[in-house]
């Protein structure tokens, strides 16, 4: 938005400076070429006729008969008689030609020095006044006309910008949530749109989520209820002691399990909260990542972990220990026998890998496996509710990190990447 009044300001302050400075200046040479050039040839027959008249001896006689064969008027006046303010005198008195103006003639005057006289050439209204309200009504129309395309050139690619952002914000409030901005570097409204695009992907995005998490409430919840319905109607019939204790496990069994998914629904809903405290901070990753690997310790797998020196990250130690956590435990989830987990510096990117020797993760199924309650093809066998790569994508993305998902070329399996930007 500073970019949006700035350049508005400047470019008014400039179009109206500039062309109200130039316009002026051009008009003021015009109005002083056409003056100059119709009185210079005048000037100059009036001094060389003074230059000329001031060696004769009887100059009356001289004037009697210039009248007689020439078109212009000449008349002489006694240099006493032709009073001068103080700042004209030396000007005039050296042979400077004096321009004077009246209703009906213009007089220009040349002193006689031998002869003590002023002449005088008169001329008619040659030069009459031009009309130069019709020259300044032209010049103002030039001014305002390029002004206004000046602004127009200016104003237009932010009418069609906020055109765009507005034809766009009402499809998005139509349900078309796929929606975007294509955002121009040369924008003056970039950060609106970039901001617009981030909201709208967050809205799509929690909209999809609050769609899959009902359908998995509803899926997940389904069979738990159903058994801890028929394990009351059993309840209900029998009085066998042993059956009773037997049903009652079976309940209680059930019970946990829909606690469990409901913490698990719960603590991906805190995740998913827009204000969202995070703590960053100077942590050295390869202490965070012993102390996760420490913490599971699986006996029937093997984690091998590759430090790179003692690599500090800007991150809340908290949510980063829960998204190795979350990787750990999905490598060990869907790992046979050995887990890779390895830190990677390249000039400012930091990538910390987690790579296992399970059957991988097809291409086309990468992207889907990281939405809520989303899991593997080979999964129908492991515990869990496909939440644990959502949550890692969340933790990913409040630290602007990205998730890269790929096929380990060494264990043969998945390759689990988060790319942190220094």
């Amino acid at each position: 938005m500073k970019k949006l009044i700035l350049s508005l300001i400047l470019i008014v302050i400039f179009s109206i400076i500039g062309l109200g400075w130039g316009l002026d200046n051009l008009f003021a040479q015009y109005q002083t070429k056409n003056e100059i050039d119709e009185l210079k040839p005048y000037k100059q027959i009036t001094t060389a006729l003074a230059q000329t008249l001031d060696e004769q001896s009887d100059i009356q006689a001289f004037v009697s008969q210039w009248q007689k064969t020439n078109d212009l008027k000449i008349s002489l006046i006694n240099l006493e008689a032709f009073p001068l303010p103080q700042p004209l005198q030396h000007s005039f008195k050296s042979g400077k030609p004096l321009t004077l103006e009246s209703d009906n003639d213009i007089l220009i005057h040349v002193v006689l020095p031998k002869h003590q006289h002023v002449l005088v050439l008169t001329l008619p209204q040659l030069i009459n006044e031009h009309d130069n309200s019709q020259l300044q009504l032209i010049f103002t129309s030039i001014f305002y006309i390029t002004l206004l395309l000046i602004l127009f050139i200016w104003l237009y690619p932010l009418i069609k910008h906020l055109r765009q952002l507005g034809i766009t914000a009402k499809a998005f409030g139509e349900g078309k949530l796929e929606q975007r901005i294509t955002i121009d570097k040369t924008s003056y409204i970039a950060g609106i749109e970039t901001e617009f695009n981030k909201m709208a992907q967050r809205i799509e995005t929690l909209i999809s989520d609050n769609q899959l998490l009902g359908n998995a409430v509803s899926h997940d919840l389904r069979t738990p209820l159903a058994r801890l319905r028929f394990g009351i109607e059993a309840l209900e019939e029998t009085n066998n002691p042993k059956l009773r204790e037997k049903y009652q496990k079976h309940i209680s069994r059930d019970v946990d399990e829909m606690e469990k998914l409901v913490a698990v629904l719960l603590n991906y809903a805190r995740l998913d909260q827009a204000m969202v405290a995070i703590d960053k901070r100077k942590v050295v990753i390869q202490d965070v990542i012993s102390d996760c690997i420490n913490t599971i310790n699986p006996k029937h797998i093997e984690i091998e972990f590759i430090p790179n020196k003692n690599l500090t990250l800007l991150a809340d130690i908290n949510y980063l220990s829960m998204l190795i956590n979350n990787l750990l435990s999905n490598a060990i989830q869907y790992a046979s026998t050995k887990i890779v987990v390895k830190v990677i510096q390249n000039d400012n990117i930091i990538s910390l890998i987690v790579a296992d020797d399970g059957q991988g993760i097809e291409q086309s199924k990468r992207q889907e496996i990281l939405k809520p309650f989303t899991r593997g093809d080979n999964a129908i066998d492991k515990q869990g509710y496909g939440m644990g790569l959502a949550i890692v994508t969340r933790i990913a993305q409040w630290h602007e990190a990205n998730l890269k998902i790929s096929q380990c070329i060494n264990l043969g399996g998945a390759e689990f990447s988060i790319i942190f930007k220094g």
